[in-house]
């Protein structure tokens, strides 16, 4: 069988199991058992596979199938130029939570030194990837803190920084349990679908990925709550939140924000034109 074929008999198979982005997962996973970039792939479509090879990419697909994630196949998710392991129990990179990074640069561009801190880091893409664009412009004397309260988490988390070499500092605690500074800035990217709503969600998300990163209690708005409730003690004056929010939770995180004192609270869009990231400062 020639790779074209093999791929196309991926993709049939994926669409067949109703597995969203099935192209792009048939050739990523091709990519994957062959140890090819895109080019290399293009450049091989019409070579001739190996029974054996032949076997090890329908194995993936198979595996695919079930609605198994893409990412803990690969083991790894692209998010702001950089390449973070993923593994199960921890909850996948999205590419809208750049958008959280994003705006967390934007919003402390020119400060020379920040105190940062990643709450709920899941595999600490957000603090990683800001620590290390503060790093690329050329500051280099910043306090940046991933937590967690799950232990794979914190595991994945120290894994991501030492493969990409950045300074984080990494703590396990519930919430600000175990927290001892104060921040400039407080990201967080925290559980927020409300638990009656888990069922209703994809396939992939529901059944594999954990629901101890996706479930924001009665409401969804139980981390919202807690966090800021906190920040008297935590953010320092004049200092920034910034939330990712579930498309509809806007205005009663906004509430909860305005109660706590905050004056200056926004939103910003995703790429699909829902809110997504809410910007507050004490």
């Amino acid at each position: 069988m020639k790779l074209k074929d093999l791929i196309k008999y991926g993709e049939e198979t994926l669409r067949n199991a109703g597995i969203e982005g099935y192209a792009n997962d048939a050739k990523l996973l091709a990519m994957f058992i062959f140890d090819l970039d895109y080019t290399g792939i293009f450049m091989k479509l019409y070579d001739d596979i190996s029974i054996d090879d032949e076997e090890s990419y329908k194995d993936v697909i198979d595996i695919r199938s079930t609605h198994y994630p893409c990412q803990y196949i690969l083991g790894s998710q692209d998010f702001m130029g950089y390449t973070f392991r993923c593994a199960e129990g921890v909850l996948i990179p999205r590419p809208e939570t750049e958008i959280l990074v994003e705006t967390a640069l934007q919003l402390t561009e020119g400060y020379k030194e920040i105190k940062a801190l990643d709450m709920c880091c899941g595999t600490g893409c957000i603090g990683i990837s800001y620590n290390l664009k503060r790093i690329e412009a050329g500051y280099t004397n910043d306090f940046v803190q991933l937590a967690d309260i799950s232990k794979e988490a914190i595991e994945l988390s120290k894994e991501n920084v030492f493969n990409l070499g950045a300074k984080c500092d990494i703590v396990r605690t519930d919430l600000f349990e175990n927290i001892e500074d104060s921040f400039d800035i407080i990201m967080s990217n925290p559980p927020y679908i409300p638990t009656k709503d888990i069922e209703g969600i994809m396939e992939d998300v529901r059944e594999y990925e954990p629901r101890l990163a996706l479930d924001g209690m009665e409401d969804g708005l139980y981390f919202y709550d807690n966090i800021i409730k906190r920040t008297d003690r935590y953010l320092r004056r004049d200092g920034i939140l910034v939330f990712e929010i579930g498309y509809n939770q806007y205005q009663d995180i906004r509430e909860l924000l305005i109660n706590k004192g905050f004056t200056d609270v926004s939103v910003k869009k995703d790429y699909a034109g829902l809110d997504r990231v809410v910007i507050a400062r004490r």
